[in-house]
């Protein structure tokens, strides 16, 4: 390749790193009034049915 080629190249990757890290800096949090439950762990067993 020659000097051009490669400077094309690398232009194109540095502003694809750009915008692959200013979409993460806009997803990075979720919004603070969806609200996910507090522990992913095992819950408690539901109570039988009788009757």
């Amino acid at each position: 390749m020659n000097k051009r080629a490669k400077k094309r190249v690398k232009e194109a990757i540095k502003k694809e790193i750009a915008e692959r890290s200013a979409n993460r800096q806009e997803q990075g949090s979720p919004p603070p009034s969806k609200k996910l439950p507090e522990s992913r762990g095992f819950t408690p067993r539901p109570d039988k049915k009788r009757g």
